[in-house]
């Protein structure tokens, strides 16, 4: 694991019962990845087993967060599977409201935020807002509602600090995405999500309040010039996204080679239509997941980490699907290539992590 190390002026707070001179407080968020509520359970098409299941509780027991915002979660049942007794669970609303109140997985994944009971009873936040309904460009595409946010509100003296766990919608990781065919529905649909954030943001500073969103962005914040950096800087220049250090994939081995042979096997049609296999590689998460923190000037001490698990990770299914247009057929980019899909254990996105000093 490689430290950060950042001093930022922002202002941060702890929890009431920390007292008037806080201990640290830290801060985790992390896309584990379409988690299931146990071992052999399928979701979207993807069943972990036991060994994974204690593979993310032995990195969240290293990681020990006072709060960890989650991603990609089925149910209640699925971030109970590795986070145990000792912490109180918060799912957003989309989860809370469905069919079976996210007691049971509906294959589908949701926004979550988890705190140490120890730190006693924390205020719930919600943003359903967030949860803007998403059109593909596909015809006769469905309209479906992506991510809400839910966070907690924590009080320290006389100052309030409010983390909100995102997710914010895929595939539009650039600027230059928002131009390209493909990815102009997801843009529009991340963008409406941004806005939202924004003016949620402001009202927040407005009472008051030191802001921390953290999760999936799925947006490269830290590019220059970036579209949607520039949306957060317009409702405070002084916005910061930590971390700042990405070197969580540097070790990881991607098994290009095995990946293209069997997606070779698996898809011929990829090559009966021109194409040839592109592996995908986590490695294109590295830069997406992130605290955004908007707060009053007084200085506090920050120290901010990407968990460097690309040593431990390992690719368990190889070729699982490949992108496709909305016909159906290899979704080719302008050089041929057809993006592949595997399975990566414990996930395709390293954890984050954020003490508050």
């Amino acid at each position: 694991m490689r430290a950060n190390r950042l001093c930022a002026l922002v202002a941060v707070a702890g929890l009431a019962t920390y007292g008037v001179e806080a201990a640290e407080l830290k801060l985790a968020s992390w896309n584990i990845g379409n988690l299931a509520s146990k071992p052999g359970v399928a979701l979207r098409g993807h069943a972990r087993d036991e060994a994974e299941y204690q593979h993310i509780r032995d990195i969240l027991a290293r990681l020990e967060p006072d709060v960890i915002a989650l991603q990609e979660m089925g149910s209640i049942g699925s971030a109970r599977a590795v986070l145990g007794d000792s912490y109180a669970i918060v799912f957003e609303k989309r989860c809370t409201n469905n069919s079976v109140h996210c007691n049971e997985d509906v294959d589908d994944i949701f926004t979550a935020i988890a705190y140490k009971k120890s730190l006693g009873k924390l205020t719930e936040v919600q943003v359903p807002q967030l949860s803007v309904m998403h059109t593909s460009e596909c015809a006769n595409g469905t309209p479906r509602p992506v991510r809400g946010g839910v966070g907690l509100e924590i009080r320290r003296g006389n100052e309030t600090v409010v983390v909100l766990s995102v997710h914010l919608k895929a595939s539009c990781k650039r600027n230059d995405n928002e131009t390209e065919r493909d990815q102009a529905d997801d843009c529009a649909t991340l963008m409406k999500q941004v806005d939202i954030l924004s003016g949620w943001i402001k009202t927040e500073r407005e009472a008051g309040k030191t802001v921390i969103v953290a999760g999936d962005f799925n947006r490269q914040l830290l590019d220059t010039g970036d579209n949607v950096a520039a949306k957060l800087r317009s409702i405070d220049p002084d916005v910061r996204f930590f971390p700042t250090s990405r070197q969580c994939w540097a070790s990881f081995s991607n098994r290009g080679g095995a990946i293209i042979a069997a997606a070779n096997q698996k898809f011929p049609e990829i090559a009966t239509a021109g194409g040839r296999p592109l592996p995908y590689s986590p490695k294109s998460n590295s830069r997406i997941d992130y605290f955004v923190v908007s707060a009053p000037a007084p200085e506090t001490p920050i120290s901010s980490e990407q968990y460097a698990m690309g040593g431990e990770a390992k690719t368990t299914e190889f070729a699982t699907d490949y992108l496709k247009t909305c016909e159906g057929k290899p979704n080719k980019f302008e050089d041929g290539s057809v993006l592949i899909f595997s399975e990566v254990e414990p996930s395709d996105h390293c954890p984050i992590s954020m003490t508050l000093r």
